[in-house]
């Protein structure tokens, strides 16, 4: 009997994704640390113009791994107990995403004329060649943490990812400080961060690993499940990208800063529901491997109690907006409090759909759909930015991000019935979404004590939404 199979395999998995939101957690709150300093070093102008050029590098990476990540996620789990076989997967896939993020990081760099009016304008000297400069190093990391994520090494994954962060918060303060760069210290220092963290995990890669070798074989498989796969990965960088750049153009890059404070402090919300995803995926894949044998209670009670968590988070971050805020940068962001809440349920929203795109991932002829999803949500996403944006500036771009998100997850989810007919809790995940929505509604400028009320009375209908599992859980976990 595997580890999976065993009664504690509910402990195993929250364990792993305690691990892993831990190691984005520490993340965050130092990133969270270093935000004061950004904003009291950079104008509004120039943190927007980082997070321009960041949507444009992003783009270039999703384009450059077409999805690897995923296909070693799925393709890695047939091979698994075949040391040799699993050695090609690797070194084509690496192979692979080192040459075309090469090639798309040249042309882009060649081709930037052409994306200067979605830029804001932005030279391509220096922040251009700063922000190209993480294309490779990005895909590469990100590449390693998949394998890290599929091998279940969670310390290793975190402890990676802090090491990354240590050198990225070394490099931009002696840049910010030292050298007195300002938007390029943050585009530089993320470029060696990436660079020194992509050596750092290539030393856990299995023995026989290298660049250069490509399994023809292998590589068609890998491209046959990652390029379906691929407009899925660039909707999210629509999502992330089409406020940022329609808010430069109509709102200037002052409006962009605001915006990209709101989001950073939203993201805490998707910071732990994709600590949790990063066990989730492979605890899933395994089960779904393993149905007939155990069925679907397991996953039925786990996904509603992760989701219940990330559901908390999205809450107190909601309700704390105007503290965090406060806390993070000077009066001339301010008015990202008032974003904050909007972008916290989005991002709520976003947990219910990577629940259902891994159902949609498990399997491999659904999976080819899944941009069928997503790809909607970002087009739907562009014109209700284009629309509202003009009009109603920051506040504009949060309500057209979380409409889009919303129906992303419809679609998602229809997908996911398609692929498994799994009898998660539908009925209360649609109560608790509500229940997170009213919340956060009635919290927007209200005073603290009446947010903290609010706080108390959705712990309370939590409680009685799935007291019984949550108390069974909670029972567990003490035990262990």
């Amino acid at each position: 009997m595997t580890d999976d199979r065993k009664p504690r395999a509910g402990l195993r998995l929250f364990r792993e994704g305690g691990i892993y939101t831990a190691g984005l957690v520490l993340l965050r709150a130092g990133n969270f640390l270093l935000i004061p300093l950004y904003t009291s070093l950079l104008t509004k102008e120039e943190y927007g113009a980082v997070g321009v050029i960041m949507a444009v590098a992003n783009l270039l990476t999703i384009l450059g791994m077409t999805s690897q990540t995923h296909a070693l996620l799925r393709l890695g789990t047939d091979v698994e107990t075949d040391e040799e076989a699993l050695g090609r997967l690797l070194s084509t896939q690496f192979t692979w995403v080192v040459g075309a993020t090469l090639v798309l990081t040249a042309a882009a760099a060649l081709g930037w004329p052409w994306l200067l009016p979605l830029v804001g304008g932005l030279d391509l000297w220096p922040l251009g060649v700063a922000g190209l400069a993480t294309v490779v190093g990005s895909a590469v990391f990100q590449l390693v943490l998949s394998w890290l994520q599929f091998s279940r090494q969670a310390r290793a994954h975190t402890t990676l990812n802090v090491a990354r962060w240590i050198v990225l918060m070394v490099v931009v303060l002696g840049l910010l400080l030292g050298a007195e760069w300002k938007a390029e210290a943050l585009l530089t220092a993320t470029a060696v961060s990436f660079a020194v963290g992509s050596v750092l995990g290539w030393r856990t890669l299995p023995k026989g690993v290298r660049l250069g070798i490509v399994d023809r074989d292998v590589l068609r498989r890998a491209l046959a499940y990652g390029l379906p796969i691929l407009p899925h990965g660039l909707a999210g960088v629509i999502f992330l990208a089409t406020d940022r750049t329609l808010l430069a153009a109509h709102a200037g890059l002052g409006a962009v800063g605001i915006y990209e404070l709101a989001a950073k402090l939203a993201s805490i919300v998707f910071m732990i529901a994709m600590g949790m995803q990063k066990a989730w995926i492979p605890f899933f894949f395994r089960e779904d491997r393993d149905a007939a044998q155990h069925g679907w209670s397991r996953v039925r009670t786990l996904s509603f109690f992760a989701v219940s968590m990330v559901a908390c988070v999205a809450v107190g971050v909601g309700l704390l907006a105007p503290e965090l805020v406060a806390i993070a940068g000077p009066d001339s962001y301010a008015e990202s409090a008032a974003v904050v809440p909007i972008l916290a349920g989005a991002n709520f929203l976003r947990d219910y759909y990577l629940v259902a795109v891994a159902v949609v991932m498990a399997d491999k002829a659904t999976a080819r759909w899944v941009a069928a999803a997503t790809l909607p949500g970002a087009a739907l996403n562009i014109v209700l930015n284009a629309w509202w944006i003009p009009e109603h500036g920051v506040y504009g771009a949060a309500w057209g991000t979380a409409v889009s998100y919303g129906l992303t997850v419809v679609l998602a989810g229809l997908l996911a019935r398609r692929a498994r007919a799994i009898p998660f809790k539908y009925g209360r995940a649609a109560v608790l979404f509500a229940l997170v929505a009213v919340v956060l509604w009635a919290g927007a400028g209200a005073t603290l004590p009446v947010r903290i009320g609010l706080g108390l009375l959705f712990a309370m209908g939590l409680v009685a939404l799935d007291g019984k599992d949550l108390w069974a859980a909670a029972k567990v976990m003490r035990k262990r």
